[in-house]
């Protein structure tokens, strides 16, 4: 075990979150919650303990025994636990979730006729992450920034690490069926692209030690 994370506490957000259409639709996204889960696994056998908050997920990667799991649906009911759990002063956040960046300006009353036509109109929700460092501001951030290419991912990640205060951002991407990886220090540096989600959690593992 590595003395560097042993009992250190640790908060990670994952999986999708949703946003209500109506009091029986939602808008949600594809997030599995397996890099999550990989990095609860692993922070938990470097003796950590572990919070995870998740959503909704559907990875059927079990978690190690000992993680304290609480889960959310909604993307208010994340914004609350992220809350609570902040004022616990966790040593490190990993804010893995897969945030709705939209939801509808109203929500609409009772269930809509699957007959009837709509319009909605979608604001913007707001950026959970630009608020972890006001509330927890020794804690060691680290964001995640996923794009379709891995260059205007760790474009924005620079982007994500002025705005939200990250000490590291994950930079990620997918193009069918190939998944690229790597990390953006908060000074720019980047490490080499990896090829596998196992592969980035070991990295990222090895950077925050």
């Amino acid at each position: 075990m590595n003395k560097g994370l042993s009992n250190k506490k640790i908060l990670i957000t994952s999986g999708p979150t949703s946003v209500a259409i109506d009091q029986m639709r939602v808008i949600t996204n594809r997030s599995t919650g397996e890099m999550g889960r990989r990095l609860a696994n692993r922070c938990a056998t470097l003796g950590s303990r572990v919070t995870i908050l998740e959503g909704a997920v559907t990875t059927t990667l079990p978690l190690a025994k000992g993680i304290r799991v609480l889960k959310f649906f909604f993307f208010d009911e994340l914004a609350e636990l992220l809350s609570i759990q902040l004022k616990k002063r966790p040593d490190i956040v990993i804010h893995a979730a897969a945030i709705a960046d939209f939801k509808p300006a109203r929500i609409l009353k009772g269930k809509i006729a699957s007959t009837d036509q709509i319009i909605l109109e979608l604001v913007p929700t707001r950026k959970l992450i630009n608020g972890i460092k006001k509330l927890a501001p020794e804690t060691f951030l680290v964001g995640f920034k996923f794009e379709p290419s891995i260059k205007i991912a760790v474009r924005k990640a620079q982007s994500l690490i002025a705005k939200a205060g990250c000490n590291l951002v994950v930079a990620n991407s997918q193009n069918l069926d190939k998944y690229q990886a790597c990390l953006v220090h908060h000074d720019g540096k980047t490490t080499s692209p990896v090829r596998t989600k196992n592969e980035i959690v070991q990295v990222l593992m090895e950077e925050i030690l």
